[in-house]
């Protein structure tokens, strides 16, 4: 492409030295900044395959939940208020430690736009 980092960091939105961290491995995205970078490669990896629906690597519901919440540039915090419950359940569930109660599973569909 031959983009400067200069010139990367003013089209994502971040400063100089965060690209350079991100190459180097010194740091990775937040979350909140994942959805400019998928629009500026143009590649969503969170995406489905287009024949089946489903992600094209089946994973955990917390792995597909965290995918969606970051795909979506939104906070733990903004999807527990949204989904009323707290922040800790969020993470619970994003890190496959506990599974949703029945009475919060029809919001987190809604929110993956899963129909069962």
């Amino acid at each position: 492409m031959g983009l400067l980092q200069r010139d990367l960091a003013g089209i994502i939105g971040v400063d100089e030295s965060t690209i350079h961290n991100w190459e180097c491995s010194h740091s990775q995205p937040q979350d909140l900044i994942t959805p400019r970078i998928i629009e500026f490669l143009e590649y969503n990896p969170f995406s489905k395959d287009s024949e089946s629906g489903y992600p094209k690597r089946l994973e955990t519901f917390g792995h597909n939940l965290r995918m969606k919440r970051i795909y979506e540039g939104i906070t733990q915090k903004y999807l527990a208020q949204i989904l009323g419950v707290s922040v800790d359940a969020i993470r619970d569930w994003e890190s496959d430690r506990t599974k949703p109660q029945l009475e919060n599973r029809k919001k987190l569909f809604e929110f993956l736009a899963y129909d069962p």
